[in-house]
C-alpha cells in the first residue's frame, strides 16, 4: 500500500480521535480530536472545511448517501449537519435532549437515531424533517445500536438490555443480556434450510458473541471465546455467516455461524505481538485489515493466511482504530495520540489502450504509459505523466493522451523511450485543452482525433491540436479526403505543416478548418437535449477511418472521417450501452445493449449475431491485438472470468461465433489489453500484471497427452489450437498424438472453415487418407466460396445446406447433380424443371426405378409414363441432346418398366400384350414372378417357359395341378423340391409308382420306403434303400415289417439302424439272436452293452465269444477266464495272449503261463504260444530267442516254410519296434531263404543260381536233419546240370556214405553212383563282384569278405551278396535285392521270394550309390551292435534243459543218428515251457525298445 497523506496530532489534538470516510463516493474524510474541531479533508489530505464544537464529540457519521455529515457532542443537544454539496455546515438540529452519547444513520439515510447517556432516544425523519423524542427507552446510557435494512432500530444499554424499535420509537421487543453490551451489528445467517435469516449480534462483556435470530427469537445463541484470546476488540461479519473477530491480546480468528458448524473456528492466528485494537473488512477488495502495536496487516479474505500488506506506523503512539473507505481505495488508521494515517489500498481502475500501448493510473495524480509489445517484459518501455488533478476518465491515442476532469479534457503528447536509446521518454505539458458543454461520459481517441460522449447525449469529434481547437492557423481546405484531415490534425498537433495541398487544380485561399476538424452529432444537438424524440448518443468508438456510435434507440452508425458520410447503419431493438470495435482497422464491432446482452456485427458482410455463453455481468470486451491471419478473436470479462471467443465470418454453417474457453480473473484486476493470448490487467495497486488465457496455453507435446488422455479431449485441444491460429503448435504434435479420431476432428474443423490446405495436409501427412486427399484436390480449382461451401457441406452430409450454397453460386446445376447422386428424386425433379429440363426424362426414369424397388408401384408407373412422355421433347437451345443409341436404350428401359408396373397394378391383359414380342429372359422372369404373386398362374408359367425357367414354370403348374403341362417340361427339371411337390401330388392321386419314382429323384428315400412298404409291397427294395441310406425313420418302418414276418434277426438289424439299441438288445435276448446283435454293435458298443452281451453268451456257454466281448469292454480277468475255458476252440489261446498283452498284469500273465505249461489241465501247450506271449508283452529279446528255438524245431521237423515265416515275422517286428535283430535270426533266415529260393530259381530255369543256393544249404546240411538225403541228392543233380562237376562229385561221395546210401531214391541212385565212380574235375569258376564295403572282388554267393571281414547283405532274388551299383529293395518287406536280377525274377514270377507279396518290376527303385552306401552302413552298424556270439548264447540256453547241444538245437544229431531222432518230443517241450515261466517279465506300456546284452543264461523276471 502507498501512503497518501497523514494528519498530525497537533492539528486534531492529542488524544484518540474520531474519524469517518464519506459513504458511497469516498471523497471526504471527517475527523475530530480532543481539540473539539471537526475537520473535513479531501482524498489527498487537503483541508476542505472545519468547524468547532462546544464540547467533546461523542458521535460522528456520514449518511449512507454521503450527502450529510452528522456530529453530536456532550455539552449540547444540537446535532450538527455538514453538507458535502455546499462544503459547509448548513443545519443545526436541536434534539431537545442533553448528554448525547450515541449516533447512527439508517441504511437508506432516511432516519437518524441519537441516544443519550440517560437512556433516552431521539429519532429524526430526514425526509419529513420530523423529530420523535423517546424518553426512557433504557434506564442507563445507550452505548451501541444499529439499523436493519427494513428500518428496525436495535439499541443496547449499560442496563444490560437491548431493544428493537420502529421508526416511530415503538418498542418491538426488549430482552435482558448476560453482560455489558458493545459493538452491535445486523447481519444475515443461514438457517438449516439454507435460507438467510436476519440476525442481531452483540459482544457481551468483551468475552462472548450473542446472536439473536429475528425469525427464531425463542432460540438466541451465545458463543463464548477461549480465555487465552482476551477481550474482543472488534469484529466484522463477511460473506454468508462468517465472523472475523479481533482480540486485545493480538489474536484474530474467523468463526462460522452456519448450522452445521456453528461456532467452529476455521482460522486462528496471533496477528500482533502486543495487542490488537481494531479489525475492518472491505468487501469491495475482499480484504481484511487489523491494527495493533504500531503495525497494520492486510489479509486476503479468500485465504487469510495470505498477508497482502504490512505497514508500520512511524509514531510513538500505538494505533487505535482503522477504517476502509466504501470504494476500498483508502485505509485510514488513527493513533491514540491523535494522528491519522491514510493509505491508498486501491487505485481507481482508470486506463485506456491504443494498439499495444496501455495508459493507466499509477497514482491518484499520475498516469503511466507502457508498451506491452516489448520483448523485455521485465523492463518495458514506459513514461509517466504527473497531473494537477485527479482524473475521472483517460483516453489514449497514438502519440497523445487525453485526461478528463468533469467537462474538461486536456491532451498531452508523449514519446516512449526506444530500445536502442536513440530517443527518450518525453512528458510534455498539455498540447491543448478542450472544454465541453456538458460533463464527459466517455472519451476515445485514434491517431489524430478525439471523440467525447457527453452526459447530455451529444457526441463531439475534433482533431487533437491546439490550433484546430482554438481557431488558429488554417490547416486544410479539403473535406473529401481523410488524408487531408489527418494531415491537418498533424499540423494542429504541433510540428506538422500548417497547410496541406488542395486537390489538383483547386486551391482555397481562405479555407475554414473548423468544419473539417470538428463535428457534433446529432446535427442539431441543442434541440436533441430538450426534446425526447431526438437522438441520444450513448457510446462511441474511433477506428482509424470511422467514428462509430450507438444511440438510445438502438441504432449503430458508421461515419467516415473523410467527409463525415454514413457508410453503414444498424438497427437494434434495445438501447446500445457500449461499443468495442476491432483493432488495427478491422470492420467487426462487439456491442452491449441495455439488456446487457452481447452482439457481434460486421457491416462488410451485413452480419449481426448474438454472442453465445455471454455473461449478464459483462463489463467490457477486448479484441486480440495481434491475431493469427484470418482469425477474429476477442474476449469478454466480468468480475470473475474472462471468456475468449473466435468469430469466423464464412464457414459452411455461415458466420460463426464460438466460445473457446474461460479464464479465471484474479480478484480486483481489470483486463485492458490482449496480445497473443496474454491479458494485461490493471491491479488495485496501480500496477500492470499479465495472465495467459487458458485457450492459449500450449503445453509441450508430452504434457499435451497427459492433460488430454481421451481421444475426444485431444481432438478438442487440436481444434482449439486451430481456432486460435496456433498452427506451429499443431504441427509439433504430429507423431505425438496417435489418435486418428482427434486428427479427423481437426481436419473437419478446417474443412468447415473452408481451409482446404490445412485439411489436405492433415489427411495426407497424418491420416494418410488418400480418398479424402483426392476428393479435396478436386476442389482446388473451385474459387467461388459458395460453390466450395456447397461441396464441403455435401462431404459432411448437410445436403440442404449444400443445395442452398450451390443455388447461390454461379453453377446452380451442382445442386441438381447432388440430388441425383443422393437419389433425392423429388427434389431433383423440382430443380430440373428450372435448371435442366432436358434431364427430366432421365431423372423420371431413375426415380421410377427407385419407386419400383420400394414397392410404390402406382407412383413408379406414373414416373415411367412421364419418362416416356418427355423422352422425345426437344432440349433448350445450347443443350446437347442424348445420342440416338442412348435414347433408344433409355426408351427400352422405360417401356420394360412400364410393362412391369402395368402387371403389378393388375392390368394383366395389357401387360401380356406388351410382353407379346419380347425375348428378354430377365424381363420374362420378372414378369412371371409378378404374375405369380398376383395368382395369375397360367400367365406366370407361360412367361417362365418363354424365358427358359423350367423349374419355376413347373412349380407354377404344380400349384394349378396341370399335370399335362408339367409332364411336358418335367425332363428339364432338376430341383428336388419340385420333385417332392410332384410326388406328393401324384401320391394324392394314388399314382404310387410315379410318386415313388419322383421321391427317388428328389432323394427323399424315407418316402420311397414308405410307399414301397405301405402301397407297393416292395420289401426288398425298401430294405436295399435303408441299408444304403441308413435312415432311422425308414429303418423303423422296415423293422415293423420284419417283426410282423417274425424275422427277428432282421428286426435287430433295423432296430440298430433306427437307433433303438435297448429295444434291439431286449429282442435279441428274448428271441435268442444275441449273436446277430453282438456282430452288429461290436464296433461301437458301449462297455455296458458289451458286458450284457458277454453275460448272455456266457450263459449260453459260448465262452470264446463272451471272452472277446469282455476283452473289448476291458474286463481282462473275466476275458482271460473265458478264453482259457474255450482253449480247445481255434484262436482261444491267441485271444488269451492278446488279453494278457493288453492288460499288462503279472497275475494274469502267470495264470496264462500256468495254463501253457499244463499245470492247469496237465497238457503242455505248443511252444509257439510262449513266443506269442513274449511278443504281446513287448519282450522282444526273449521273443527272438524263443523264435530261434521254435524255428530250429520246425526246421528239424522239416517245416522249412513255417520256420522261414516265423523268423521273417520276428525280424520285421524287431525292426518295426526299432530293436536289433540277433545275428542268429539273420543267419537262420538267410539259410532257410536260400533253400526256399532254390525251387523258385529252378522254376524260372535259373539252374546255376539254384545250384549255388543248394551248395550253400548242403554246406550246412546238419541244420536240415529231416531231409539230408533229399537235399544232397538235389544238390548233386543240380550241380551236375549246371556244370559244377567237381562239386557234384564231392556231394555225391557224401551221399554214398553208408548212413545215407540206402535212403537214396532208386531212380537217382545209379546216376549218382556213376558220378562218384567216374569223377570229373572240371569246374566252372564262380563269377565275382566287388564287396559293397571295401570294393574287393568276392565270389557272388560269398557273403563274408576275406579282405575287410564284413558280412555283406544278400539279395533275396539270387542269394548273392549286394553291390552298390545295382542296389534295390522289396517295397513290401524292405529286404535288399539286386535291381537287375530282381526285375528279371519279377517278370517271370511277380511275387517277392522273401515275403511272398505281389510286386511288379515297375515298383522297384534303383538307388544311387550314395543312397545304397547309406543303407549299407546302416546295416553294418546294426551288425556291429549285435553280439558276435548270439548263436552260441541261444545254444547255451537250449542246452540247459537238453541232454546235448545238438539235441537242444533240434537238428544237431551226428551223421550216424537216425533222422527221426532230431524231432522234439513232448518231454522236451514241457521242459522248455517250464523253464520259460521263470524268464517271463512284464513290460508296462509295451517294449522299451532296448534289449540287454546276451549273457547266454536265463533272463530273470523283473
Amino acid at each position: 500500500m502507498k501512503s497518501v497523506f497523514s494528519i498530525p496530532a497537533a492539528q486534531l489534538g492529542h488524544g484518540a480521535p474520531r474519524f469517518d470516510w464519506q459513504k458511497k463516493s469516498s471523497s471526504f474524510l471527517a475527523a475530530v480530536g480532543t481539540a473539539n474541531v471537526v475537520h473535513v479533508y479531501d482524498r489527498h489530505g487537503q483541508s476542505v472545511d472545519s468547524f468547532p464544537l462546544t464540547g467533546e464529540c461523542t458521535g460522528l457519521e456520514w449518511s449512507p448517501d454521503g450527502d450529510v455529515l452528522a456530529v453530536i457532542q456532550t455539552k449540547s443537544g444540537i446535532v450538527v449537519f455538514w453538507s458535502a454539496a455546499t462544503r459547509r455546515v448548513d443545519e443545526h438540529l436541536d434534539s431537545g435532549m442533553k448528554h448525547l452519547h450515541f449516533l447512527r444513520w439508517s441504511p437508506k439515510g432516511d432516519f437518524l437515531a441519537v441516544g443519550t447517556s440517560k437512556g433516552n432516544l431521539f429519532l429524526y425523519d430526514r425526509k419529513e424533517a420530523k423529530k420523535t423524542p423517546v424518553l426512557g427507552k433504557h434506564s442507563k446510557a445507550i452505548v451501541t445500536g444499529c439499523w436493519s435494512w427494513d428500518n428496525i432500530l436495535a439499541c443496547a444499554s449499560d442496563d444490560k438490555t437491548f431493544t428493537l424499535s420502529t421508526t416511530t420509537g415503538d418498542t418491538i421487543i426488549s430482552m435482558a443480556l448476560s453482560g455489558e453490551p458493545s459493538l452491535m451489528q445486523w447481519a444475515n445467517m443461514k438457517n438449516a434450510h439454507g435460507v438467510l435469516d436476519p440476525v442481531l449480534s452483540v459482544i457481551l462483556s468483551g468475552k462472548s458473541l450473542f446472536i439473536y435470530n429475528i425469525n427464531h427469537p425463542e432460540a438466541p445463541v451465545e458463543l463464548a471465546f477461549q480465555p487465552k484470546y482476551g477481550n474482543v476488540a472488534a469484529y466484522q461479519w463477511f460473506a454468508e455467516g462468517y465472523v472475523l473477530v479481533g482480540f486485545s491480546t493480538g489474536y484474530m480468528i474467523v468463526m462460522s455461524t452456519n448450522p452445521n458448524d456453528l461456532g467452529h473456528e476455521i482460522f486462528s492466528t496471533k496477528n500482533h505481538k502486543g495487542f490488537l485494537s481494531n479489525v475492518a473488512v472491505s468487501n469491495v477488495l475482499n480484504k481484511a485489515a487489523s491494527c495493533g502495536d504500531s503495525t497494520i496487516k492486510v489479509h486476503e479474505l479468500s485465504d487469510l493466511r495470505d498477508v497482502y500488506a504490512v505497514e508500520t506506523i512511524d509514531d510513538v503512539s500505538p494505533v487505535d482504530r482503522l477504517q476502509w473507505s466504501d470504494d476500498g481505495q483508502f485505509l485510514t488508521v488513527s493513533t491514540k495520540d491523535g494522528s491519522l494515517y491514510s493509505y491508498l489500498a486501491r487505485m481507481p481502475l482508470l486506463g485506456s489502450t491504443y494498439g499495444s500501448l496501455v495508459a493507466y493510473l499509477s497514482g491518484l495524480r499520475e498516469i503511466t504509459i507502457q508498451d506491452q509489445s516489448a520483448d523485455d517484459v521485465a523492463h518495458p518501455a514506459l513514461t509517466r505523466k504527473a497531473l494537477e488533478f485527479e482524473p475521472t476518465l483517460v483516453a489514449l491515442g497514438e502519440t497523445h493522451i487525453g485526461v478528463v476532469v468533469k467537462n474538461s479534457a486536456s491532451f498531452h503528447r508523449f514519446t516512449l523511450p526506444s530500445a536502442d536509446g536513440t530517443s527518450v521518454a518525453t512528458n510534455d505539458s498539455a498540447v491543448t485543452t478542450k472544454d465541453y458543454t456538458d460533463p464527459i461520459k466517455s472519451l476515445c481517441m485514434n491517431a489524430y482525433f478525439a471523440a467525447a460522449v457527453l452526459e447530455s447525449g451529444l457526441l463531439q469529434i475534433h482533431a487533437i491540436g491546439d490550433a484546430a481547437l482554438n481557431g488558429g492557423a488554417p490547416v486544410t481546405t479539403s473535406r473529401s479526403s481523410l488524408r487531408d484531415i489527418t494531415n491537418a490534425a498533424r499540423g494542429a498537433g504541433g510540428g506538422g505543416p500548417t497547410q496541406a495541398q488542395a486537390p489538383r487544380g483547386k486551391t482555397d485561399p481562405h479555407p475554414s478548418s473548423t468544419d473539417a476538424l470538428e463535428k457534433q452529432f446529432p446535427e442539431h444537438g441543442n434541440e436533441g437535449r430538450t426534446k425526447t424524440n431526438k437522438v441520444e448518443i450513448t457510446c462511441a468508438a474511433l477506428s482509424p477511418e470511422c467514428i462509430i456510435f450507438g444511440t438510445a434507440r438502438g441504432a449503430i452508425q458508421y461515419y467516415l472521417l473523410d467527409g463525415w458520410t454514413v457508410v453503414a447503419e444498424l438497427k437494434h431493438k434495445h438501447r446500445i450501452q457500449s461499443l468495442f470495435p476491432q483493432t488495427r482497422g478491422g470492420t467487426k464491432v462487439v456491442f452491449i445493449d441495455a439488456q446487457n446482452d452481447g452482439f457481434l456485427t460486421d457491416p462488410s458482410s451485413d452480419t449481426v449475431m448474438a454472442i453465445p455463453r455471454w455473461s449478464a455481468n459483462t463489463h467490457g470486451v477486448l479484441w486480440e491485438t495481434d491475431p493469427a491471419l484470418g482469425r477474429s478473436i476477442f474476449s469478454s470479462y466480468d468480475d470473475a472470468f474472462i471468456t475468449t471467443y473466435v468469430f469466423q465470418p464464412f464457414t459452411v454453417k455461415g458466420p460463426v461465433c464460438m466460445a473457446l474457453g474461460v479464464t479465471k480473473l484474479p480478484f480486483g484486476q481489470k483486463p485492458v489489453l490482449v496480445i497473443n493470448g496474454v491479458v494485461t490487467c490493471q491491479t488495485l495497486a496501480g500496477r500492470l500484471t499479465t495472465i495467459r488465457l487458458v485457450p492459449y496455453e500450449a503445453p509441450l507435446p508430452d504434457a499435451f497427452l497427459k492433460d488430454k488422455r481421451d481421444e475426444q479431449e485431444q481432438g478438442k485441444g487440436l481444434q482449439l489450437y486451430y481456432m486460435l491460429g496456433m498452427m506451429t503448435n499443431i504441427w509439433a504434435l504430429v507423431g505425438t498424438v496417435k489418435s486418428s479420431k482427434a486428427w479427423v476432428m481437426l481436419a473437419e474443423s478446417a474443412l468447415r472453415m473452408l481451409d482446404l490446405p490445412t485439411a489436405k495436409r492433415i489427411y495426407r501427412q497424418v491420416l494418410q487418407d488418400a480418398g479424402m486427399v483426392w476428393s479435396l484436390d478436386r476442389l482446388d480449382t473451385v474459387e467461388e466460396k459458395n460453390l466450395l461451401a456447397g461441396h464441403i457441406s455435401a462431404l459432411f452430409g448437410d445436403v440442404s445446406v449444400a443445395q442452398d450454397y450451390f443455388l447461390k453460386s454461379t453453377y446452380p446445376k451442382a445442386a441438381l447433380d447432388l440430388r441425383r447422386n443422393l437419389k433425392h428424386w423429388e427434389q431433383a425433379l423440382g430443380l430440373a424443371t428450372t435448371l435442366a429440363p432436358e434431364l427430366i426424362t432421365l431423372i423420371a426414369k431413375e426415380y421410377a426405378q427407385q419407386l419400383e424397388m420400394n414397392g410404390q408401384y402406382a407412383e413408379a408407373l406414373a414416373m415411367y409414363e412421364k419418362a416416356l412422355a418427355t423422352c422425345d421433347e426437344q432440349p433448350p437451345n445450347g443443350v446437347v441432346e442424348l445420342p440416338p443409341q442412348a435414347r433408344d436404350d433409355h426408351r427400352i428401359v422405360c417401356s420394360v418398366g412400364l410393362a412391369r408396373m402395368t402387371l403389378r397394378m393388375g392390368d394383366v391383359s395389357r401387360g401380356m400384350k406388351m410382353l407379346a414380342g419380347t425375348t428378354d429372359k430377365l424381363l420374362l422372369e420378372e414378369c412371371g414372378a409378378i404374375l405369380e404373386a398376383l395368382r395369375q398362374y397360367p400367365e406366370s408359367a407361360t412367361c417362365y417357359e418363354r424365358g427358359g425357367f423350367w423349374e419355376k414354370a413347373a412349380d407354377v403348374w404344380i400349384k394349378v395341378k396341370n399335370w399335362n403341362k408339367l409332364s411336358s417340361i418335367l425332363d428339364r427339371v432338376t430341383s428336388p423340391k419340385l420333385f417332392i411337390q410332384y410326388a406328393k401330388a401324384r401320391e394324392e392321386s394314388a399314382d404310387y409308382t410315379e410318386a415313388a419314382r419322383a421321391y427317388e429323384k428328389a432323394k427323399d428315400y424315407d418316402n420311397v420306403v414308405r410307399l414301397f412298404i405301405d402301397h407297393l409291397q416292395n420289401i426288398e427294395g425298401a430294405v436295399a434303400i435303408v441299408r444304403k441310406t441308413r435312415s432311422r425313420e425308414s429303418a423303423k418302418l422296415v423293422a415293423k415289417v420284419f417283426q410282423s414276418m417274425r424275422d427277428y434277426r432282421s428286426v435287430v438289424e433295423f432296430y440298430l439302424m433306427a437307433g433303438m439299441r435297448e429295444e434291439a438288445f431286449e429282442l435279441a435276448q428274448q428271441r435268442d439272436v444275441m449273436e446277430q446283435f453282438a456282430d452288429l454293435v461290436k464296433e461301437d458298443a458301449t462297455p455296458d452293452e458289451l458286458l450284457n452281451i458277454a453275460a448272455y453268451l456266457e450263459n449260453k456257454s459260448q465262452h470264446l465269444l463272451a471272452g472277446q466281448y469282455l476283452l473289448q469292454a476291458g474286463e481282462y480277468p473275466r476275458a482271460l477266464r473265458m478264453f482259457l475255458r474255450s482253449a480247445s476252440e481255434p484262436g482261444a489261446i491267441d485271444n488269451a495272449i492278446e488279453t494278457v498283452g493288453i492288460a499288462k498284469s503279472d497275475a494274469l500273465t502267470h495264470q496264462l503261463i500256468d495254463f501253457l505249461m499244463g499245470e492247469t489241465d496237465g497238457v503242455p501247450k505248443d511252444a509257439k504260444y510262449i513266443f506269442k506271449l513274449y511278443m504281446s508283452l513287448g519282450q522282444y529279446r526273449e521273443a527272438a530267442r524263443t523264435a530261434i528255438i521254435i524255428a530250429r524245431e520246425e526246421q528239424a521237423l522239416g517245416n522249412y516254410r513255417a520256420a522261414h515265416d516265423l523268423l521273417l515275422d520276428n525280424y520285421k517286428q524287431l525292426r518295426a519296434t526299432k530293436n536289433h535283430v540277433p545275428a542268429e535270426i539273420e543267419r537262420m533266415l538267410m539259410l532257410l531263404h536260400s533253400y526256399m529260393l532254390v525251387k523258385a530259381l529252378v522254376r524260372i530255369n535259373e539252374h546255376e543260381r539254384g545250384a549255388r543256393m543248394l551248395m550253400r544249404v548242403a554246406n550246412n546240411i546238419s541244420k536240415f536233419p529231416s531231409h539230408i538225403v533229399p537235399i544232397l541228392t538235389s544238390t548233386v543233380i543240380e550241380c551236375y546240370r549246371a556244370g559244377f562237376k567237381r562239386a557234384a562229385f564231392e556231394y555225391g561221395a557224401m551221399l554214398m556214405r553208408p548212413e545215407h546210401r540206402n535212403k537214396i531214391d532208386a531212380k537217382y541212385k545209379s546216376r549218382i553212383e556213376k558220378i562218384v565212380r567216374r569223377p570229373e574235375t572240371d569246374e566252372i569258376e564262380e563269377p565275382t563282384s566287388p564287396c559293397p564295403f571295401c570294393g574287393n572282388l568276392v565270389a557272388n554267393t560269398t557273403l563274408d569278405c576275406i579282405e575287410c571281414k564284413n558280412h555283406a547283405p544278400y539279395c533275396i532274388a539270387t542269394g548273392q551278396h549286394m553291390t552298390l551299383t545295382d542296389w534295390s529293395k522289396c517295397p513290401s518287406c524292405s529286404f535288399p535285392a539286386l535291381y537287375t536280377p530282381f526285375c528279371e525274377f519279377l517278370t517271370k514270377q511277380p511275387s517277392c521270394p522273401m515275403c511272398s507279396a505281389e510286386i511288379h518290376a515297375s515298383q522297384l527303385v534303383l538307388y544311387k550309390e550314395s543312397e545304397a552306401s547309406a543303407m549299407l552302413y546302416h546295416h553294418s552298424n546294426k551288425q556291429q551292435r549285435e553280439s558276435s556270439d548270439s548263436k552260441e548264447n541261444v545254444e547255451k540256453v537250449s542246452s540247459s534243459s537238453a541232454a546235448s547241444p545238438e539235441q537242444a538245437a533240434g537238428g544237431g544229431a551226428s551223421e550216424d543218428t537216425d533222422a527221426g531222432s532230431g524231432q522234439l518230443n513232448k518231454a522236451k517241450s514241457r521242459s522248455f515251457v517250464r523253464r520259460s515261466k521263470e524268464s517271463v517279465r512284464i513290460v508296462q506300456g509295451g517294449s522299451t525298445g532296448e534289449v540287454g546284452p546276451d549273457t547266454g543264461g536265463e533272463v530273470k523276471g523283473l
